[in-house]
């Protein structure tokens, strides 16, 4: 395993995440103090938050999706049926979920899984007797851990976006507006029947067939299933743990910030001395959501951080 580290960050640095940025700059719009700053903005307080480099910020064409791709540099990439479909604290939600990934250094684990289940394929398509079934035979517990860590890794990503946005609230209605809702539906819509789902899909687990059916389906996806998801990051905003990042979070969330490109700012400054925007006084930190609410299919590159359906 530590020798695979060692190759896929060698092989990220001189191949992939050139190949993946000259992509970006060549089809995709990178976000910016002059490019859609009302987007741009949320990020540098996360990454501030989460004591991070700031990752490039990519718009591409799109259903609703985000992803990060880069194990030595970087970047994430939102899909345009993401702003569609999100409100913009939801959308907030999300870019906490990507530098959550980018917190607990998940890209090269998932590089990882990725490149041993190519070479389990390649080597299936061999038709060597033999040795395709001794390769997903010998692979398969390998594969079967690192899938596992995989969904796991959503979690951990989920916790960092609640730790960010100080509740659970706007995350778990990214999940909400995953299972087909948009934010400005027509239709009347309610958050907590949803999560109450997720509290009879527990129920379902008394059921030792019923257990094996939902471990079938969960095998068969890359992330948790959404109600798992809702049922996990409602249970740990109830811990001291939860509490502590989230005063962190908050103090960071707080400061005064440049509406272009989410810098610090200082009473009396005219300018912005991270973009030089003229400052402008009242303007809010970060975009605001519903009343009420505290201020995430395209196939992401080879390499990414898996999307998030």
């Amino acid at each position: 395993m530590s020798g695979l580290q060692g190759a896929i960050k060698a092989y990220h640095k001189n191949y992939s995440e050139r190949l993946i940025r000259s992509g970006q700059l060549a089809e995709t719009l990178r976000l910016g103090p002059n490019q859609l700053p009302e987007i741009y903005r949320l990020l540098p307080p996360i990454c501030e938050a989460f004591g991070i480099e700031e990752p490039e910020l990519f718009l591409a064409l799109g259903p609703v999706n985000a992803f990060t791709t880069g194990a030595t540099r970087t970047s994430i990439t939102l899909c345009s049926g993401l702003l569609d479909h999100l409100a913009p604290d939801e959308i907030e939600a999300v870019l906490a979920h990507e530098c959550g990934h980018i917190l607990c250094q998940h890209m090269l684990f998932h590089s990882m899984a990725q490149f041993l289940e190519l070479a389990v394929n390649l080597g299936s398509s061999a038709n060597i007797p033999f040795a395709s079934a001794l390769l997903s035979l010998g692979s398969g517990p390998l594969r079967m851990a690192l899938g596992n860590w995989s969904r796991k890794s959503e979690l951990s990503a989920d916790r960092a976006a609640a730790a960010y946005m100080g509740s659970a609230e706007a995350i778990t209605r990214v999940m909400f507006r995953f299972a087909g809702i948009r934010h400005d539906s027509r239709y009347t819509q309610n958050v907590q029947p949803f999560a109450d789902q997720a509290l009879e899909y527990e129920a379902l687990r008394e059921s030792k067939w019923d257990r094996f059916l939902q471990w079938q389906i969960g095998q068969s996806s890359t992330h948790p299933l959404l109600a798992v998801r809702v049922r996990e990051i409602q249970s740990w905003v109830g811990t001291p743990t939860f509490a502590n990042l989230a005063a962190l979070a908050a103090s960071v969330r707080a400061a005064a910030r440049c509406h272009s490109c989410g810098g610090r700012t200082q009473p009396g400054w005219k300018h912005c001395q991270r973009c030089g925007t003229t400052l402008i006084y009242g303007a809010p930190a970060a975009m605001a959501g519903p009343p009420g609410a505290i201020p995430g299919q395209a196939a992401p590159p080879a390499g990414s951080e898996p999307a998030w359906r």
